[in-house]
């Protein structure tokens, strides 16, 4: 019988992170272009590819001194008060895109990980 023990369960997920890493099969996705808005999506075509932007939420933080180094903490809250926001504060929206060519899709989602 095998021993559950740390070094056997990392040494199985090295194994079956190698064999999914190099294994020939491949995902292959194809969608037909949807053509149409919903909401939390923007689409727009360019050329014969669609795009569609998802709205995948937003992170808002308190900005540090060092935030803008060409701009004074003033400055940038009179900058975020013009535009309606909080003083202080910095909101960055996160928005995937999806890239269909007909054929295939390919996401690209930059995502902040675990600093999210």
């Amino acid at each position: 019988m095998t021993q559950l023990n740390r070094r056997n369960v990392r040494a199985g997920a090295a194994a079956a992170s190698a064999a999914t890493a190099f294994s020939p099969l491949a995902a292959h996705a194809a969608a037909p272009l949807a053509g149409i808005q919903a909401p939390g999506w923007y689409r727009y075509k360019v050329g014969t590819i669609e795009v569609t932007v998802v709205t995948d939420g937003s992170n808002t933080f308190k900005f540090s001194d060092g935030h803008l180094t060409n701009k004074t903490r003033a400055d940038l809250n009179g900058a975020l008060e013009a535009a309606f926001y909080p003083k202080d504060l910095m909101t960055t929206p996160y928005n995937p895109i999806v890239v269909n060519t007909g054929g295939k899709l390919v996401v690209v989602d930059t995502g902040t990980g675990e600093a999210s």
